[in-house]
């Protein structure tokens, strides 16, 4: 009983020890690592023998009160800090004659618990220069140490949150996560220097869950796995949903803004930069691709528009970024979009695409790479029956704006339509059909010109009041008996439309795009619509008046 107790307290008293000189070294270590701008504190270190195990407690990294104040006061080098508190770190299984005598840490499991994790910003441009401070995975400079291994790293109720510290606002915060990844290695490459190297080919996430409370929207995961060895992400059952009911979201905004609810199945994402993105010096991507990608877009029309807004273009928007940003490609498969405006008198118009497929191209900032355009092309089908292709070409030089872009629409029934032009035009098609619509224009900020082939036959609808209770007799007269039914015409003439429409400048792209096709479609079935015989003979009257002008000046 006696050698028991005396075991006992040999392994209490040698763990006392050992722990007092584990805590000595670890304090050491990070004095000797110089981290720049920061406290760094643990408050109890705890050894156990029996599990050859390791506990820090209360573990906190905080920016200096002089720094967190530079930062405030916009004065600091660089436009973010972050503050790191941990309730306990413990490393279970320490091969411990390798930390005590060769200072080379290898652990079995590391179990991080309760780590909050806080960014504080300014939102303002960074002053760091990108060559300053650098970090990289292939040289991470340590001293002290001669290698470290971890075999498996677990996190409990690990919650992050982004801090506007001029606003003094959470801009968003995640629900707490559980999750375990496989760990990592320091293979050293030159004195103090090392080179990070996973244990295993796959690193996984589960159920992430992160909310952003200003916006009352909430981004979810199903799981996040990288693979180390072809170098993709891959993202599942993605979701972007408001925090609330849609009609509830709409209501508590002063303009008719748009609502977004989205659901993606897959995404896969190949070679990322990632050193560059967690250093927030750009976004450098080979490629992404989207499956199954469900967009609904929401408006409450009965609000006013926000008349101040001035959406840029896509390919404007891209060369106004501050930091590089590089995807070569990006591909969607088998995706919906589905776009809904509440208008007075509670109609609800209702336009879809299904089996979308599209592909974009050279998404870039980078000046150097902005001599190549932005490319899309993208395949649907229109209210799930027309087979609609659009090309889009967006140049990305300074100083050029003009982009262009063309489509085709195969065969469909009109009526097909009425969900979208009765709530917005209170017309419905009763009889007629679309054999074929081919269209094709330049843009810039301002304006949009082209022409549209609209080959159609049969047309007749009937057209409601405003408020539309009723059908509007002598409207729907003049539908029927005025407007062109078919094209070519019973004479077998064909008309090609003009399209032009003057942008709305507070209104975005897709309005813009629409309006224009929509002026071709009025000028095509419009006994006053204009056409490209039309626009002939103007130029040509236009012409006959100059030269009888100038006959005269004779």
């Amino acid at each position: 009983m006696g050698i028991i107790i005396s075991l006992a307290l040999v392994l209490l008293l040698g763990s006392v020890i050992i722990s007092r000189v584990l805590s000595e070294k670890v304090t050491d270590l990070l004095e000797k690592q110089n981290i720049e701008y920061y406290y760094f504190s643990i408050k109890r270190t705890k050894f156990s023998l029996f599990d050859r195990s390791v506990v820090f407690s209360d573990i906190e990294l905080k920016p200096k009160d002089s720094v967190f104040e530079m930062l405030k006061n916009k004065s600091l080098e660089r436009n973010s800090l972050t503050k790191i508190s941990i309730s306990r770190l413990k490393f279970r299984g320490l091969q411990l004659t390798p930390l005590l005598f060769s200072k080379e840490i290898k652990v079995n499991k590391l179990i991080i618990d309760d780590p909050m994790i806080k960014f504080y910003s300014t939102n303002s441009e960074s002053r760091k220069k990108l060559d300053e401070s650098s970090f990289e995975l292939d040289s991470i400079e340590l001293k002290q140490i001669e290698g470290l291994q971890i075999d498996m790293i677990k996190f409990s109720n690990l919650k992050v949150q982004l801090v506007d510290i001029q606003q003094d606002k959470i801009s968003f915060a995640n629900k707490p996560l559980n999750f375990e990844v496989s760990g990592f290695k320091l293979n050293e490459v030159s004195p103090n220097y090392f080179k990070v190297k996973p244990i295993n080919e796959l690193l996984e996430i589960s159920r992430i869950h992160v909310d952003f409370p200003n916006s009352k929207y909430a981004f979810s995961a199903g799981s996040i796995k990288y693979h180390f060895g072809d170098d993709h992400l891959q993202i599942k059952d993605l979701k972007f949903k408001p925090m609330v009911n849609k009609l509830t979201l709409a209501n508590s905004y002063i303009y008719n803004d748009e609502i977004y609810d989205l659901n993606i199945k897959e995404v896969k994402v190949f070679n990322v930069n990632t050193v560059k993105l967690i250093q927030n010096e750009g976004v450098f991507i080979d490629s992404i691709q989207v499956y199954n990608a469900d967009l609904e877009i929401y408006k409450d029309k009965r609000k006013p528009f926000d008349l101040k807004k001035r959406p840029q273009l896509p390919h404007q928007h891209l060369k106004t970024l501050k930091q590089p940003f590089l995807i070569h490609k990006m591909a969607i498969f088998d995706s919906k979009l589905g776009y809904e405006e509440k208008l007075n008198h509670g109609f609800l118009m209702r336009v879809t695409l299904d089996e979308v497929r599209s592909n974009l191209f050279n998404i870039t900032s980078i000046k150097s790479l902005r001599k190549v355009p932005l490319k899309i092309d993208l395949s649907a089908k229109l209210m799930n029956k027309a087979r609609l292709n659009v090309d889009m070409i967006l140049p990305l030089k300074d100083g050029n704006n003009t982009f262009f872009f063309s489509g085709y629409m195969g065969p469909s029934s009109l009526s097909y339509y009425d969900s979208a032009l009765i709530p917005a035009l209170g017309l419905q098609v009763l009889n007629g059909s679309v054999e074929s619509l081919y269209f094709q224009a330049s843009a810039n900020n301002y304006n949009s010109k082209g022409t549209l082939k609209m080959t159609y036959k049969d047309l007749e609808a009937k057209v409601y009041k405003a408020d539309h209770s009723e059908k509007n007799k002598f409207l729907s007269w003049s539908v029927n008996n005025l407007l062109y039914k078919s094209n070519p015409g019973n004479n077998g003439e064909f008309r090609e439309a003009t399209m032009k429409f003057e942008r709305v400048i507070y209104k975005g792209f897709g309005n813009y795009l629409w309006k224009t096709i929509q002026n071709g479609i009025v000028n095509t079935i419009a006994p006053f619509g204009m056409t490209i015989e039309k626009e002939e003979a103007k130029k040509k009257r236009k012409l006959k008046r100059k030269e009888k002008r100038e006959r005269k000046k004779r």
